[in-house]
């Protein structure tokens, strides 16, 4: 009888690690268009080919991008992040979290806002891989105040303005869900002008590296002291990341010489 109870249990401890699926699941930023759709299919190509290189299961929260990547309803980030997450990281299932720019926002947005850690609420959420993160907003959009990129001022503009951005959620909270961040530095003239700091054209390291507040930063580390202000009324400021937090541990403190756009190509690996 303990043989065969010993045997019911090794079989039970093993289909259940033959049954277990872990997926990547991709969230997309700000966009023209309508990429609506929870499942294995990336409606309208926001990813590219780029998805084909990360081995298992793949899943893509597709949403408006021009709409606010905070909000529910129909086409709307909030809504498929939690049909897709409840789906797809429940059970036997986890899953790893790879997000661009806004994409970055409406995920750290939604982990805020469980009211609780990831997996006290049944979601197994091994990390969030932040590519570009707009989640700390954009001086572009700030400047404009909403009207960026070619847009005249609709939601997800508005939405990334650095002042809004930063006062819509608790960024410490991130549901017990490490954060890791990948930002770039290669810029462009004109939108560096405007991004304080290093930049990749569309958001400021302060932003793409999780910082707790704004400023003109050269690196992506915690903390990182620099000398601010005019000589001889220059100060050191000390920067701290968010709780839960970091740089991607396979990139280094000067971030990656990648613009915007390109961090999607490869930021994850």
């Amino acid at each position: 009888m303990k043989r065969l109870i010993l045997a019911v249990s090794v079989f039970l401890f093993l289909a259940a690690g033959i049954s277990a699926q872990t997926h990547t699941v991709f969230i997309h930023g700000k966009s023209g268009s309508n990429h609506n759709g929870t499942s294995t299919t990336d409606v309208n190509n926001y990813w590219g080919s780029n998805p084909n290189t990360v081995g298992g299961s793949k899943y893509f929260v597709g949403y408006d991008g021009r709409t606010d990547p905070r909000t529910y309803g129909s086409s709307r980030a909030q809504t498929n992040i939690t049909t897709v997450l409840t789906q797809r990281c429940k059970g036997t299932q986890s899953c790893k979290i790879v997000c661009h720019s806004a994409g970055c926002y409406a995920i750290e947005y939604w982990l805020s806002n469980l009211g609780g850690t990831a997996s006290s609420k049944g979601f197994n959420l091994t990390k969030v891989t932040a590519l570009a993160a707009a989640s700390g907003g954009s001086e572009l959009a700030s400047a404009l105040n909403g009207a960026t990129f070619g847009f005249a001022g609709n939601a997800m503009d508005k939405a990334l303005i650095v002042s809004t951005a930063r006062s819509s959620f608790n960024h410490n909270n991130t549901g017990g869900v490490r954060i890791d961040h990948v930002p770039g530095y290669k810029g462009m003239f004109g939108a560096s002008a405007i991004l304080p700091g290093e930049d990749d054209y569309a958001v400021a390291y302060h932003s793409s590296c999780g910082y707790n507040k704004t400023g003109g930063l050269s690196k992506c580390q915690s903390p990182l002291t620099q000398s601010e202000g005019i000589w001889p009324f220059n100060k050191n400021v000390t920067y701290y990341q968010y709780s839960g937090h970091y740089r991607a541990p396979s990139v280094g403190t000067a971030g990656l010489y990648e613009n915007h756009s390109e961090l999607t190509n490869d930021g994850w690996r």
